[in-house]
């Protein structure tokens, strides 16, 4: 999968709130509502980010196209989740939270490029096409993957048992089919949603497709199960906030079955003898057989 260079300032032409700060209570002003809900461009078109490119990809999968935006920067993609997800108010974002699936963004330049559309073939009365466009979000929201670059679940190198360079590789890998994952069984099974069972699925499939198989040590070292025991900044008090022994016990369940289900899917090295283009396929063929 190839992904290409994208301007920030591109970016904001679809997605008005980049333009603006995130600042507690924005969402709330005036200034917000009409660059998010009306799509005027704020005063000044300021864009406060560390880096001005972030890398695009786009995959077709069983559940239609994904738009997954990589940012190499922690800042960023911090102030982009903020901005996009929590409509640029300042959510508290635990370090070992390095991808989110956004949906319901609104994109802008669909909009836009409607009403040129629309104008160019002579008609005249926006306001009642603008009600019909938009009645269907899915003319005008977008689902994007935010992912960032480090170390995947914020687990060391030394603690993966990897260079730094493996790791970071690995963690690419790991990070882009786990929210894959999300991505496509919220749309092809969204009656079947459990947020640690899904978490610990969807950690399966990217070990799987990172390392041709699935290692359930590391999949407790993700969630911060260590020996049994939870260790505090885990990724699983994102998900259970309480991380009570019960918690625990059912990760440590779905764990166990994601490994029987993966064991049952895949006869050892199945990604050495797998050409490069039938990669996604196999992955979501695997998603199938877990669901």
């Amino acid at each position: 999968m190839k992904g290409t260079l994208c301007e920030i300032r591109d970016y904001a032409a679809r997605y008005k709130q980049l333009y603006l700060p995130v600042r507690e209570g924005i969402s709330k002003t005036d200034e917000y509502r009409k660059a998010v809900l009306q799509g005027e461009d704020p005063a000044g078109q300021n864009i406060s980010f560390n880096c001005e490119q972030i890398e695009r990809y786009t995959c077709l999968t069983p559940a239609g196209e994904a738009e997954i935006m990589l940012v190499s920067d922690r800042e960023d993609f911090e102030h982009l989740y903020h901005a996009l997800a929590y409509r640029c108010e300042p959510v508290p974002i635990p370090a070992s939270v390095g991808a989110v699936t956004i949906s319901g963004v609104i994109n802008w330049e669909k909009i836009n490029s409607h009403r040129t559309q629309y104008l160019l073939q002579g008609n005249t009365d926006w306001g009642d096409e603008f009600r019909r466009f938009t009645a269907d979000k899915s003319n005008y929201c977008d689902t994007i993957i935010l992912l960032s670059s480090g170390p995947y679940s914020s687990v060391p190198a030394e603690q993966a048992g990897m260079t730094e360079q493996e790791w970071a590789a690995k963690s690419a890998t790991i990070r882009m089919y786990h929210e894959l994952t999300h991505f496509i069984c919220r749309k092809l099974y969204p009656e079947k949603k459990d947020e640690i069972r899904d978490e610990i699925y969807a950690d399966c499939i990217g070990l799987t497709a990172a390392f041709g198989r699935y290692d359930p040590r590391l999949a407790k070292t993700f969630l911060g199960i260590e020996a049994e025991t939870y260790r505090k900044g885990g990724r699983l008090e994102h998900y259970a906030p309480e991380c009570t022994e019960e918690d625990i016990l059912t990760a440590g369940r779905w764990i166990r079955e994601a490994e029987e289900r993966a064991a049952a899917a895949w006869q050892p090295g199945p990604w050495e003898t797998l050409a490069e283009a039938d990669r996604d396929k196999a992955v979501f063929e695997l998603i199938g057989k877990i669901y």
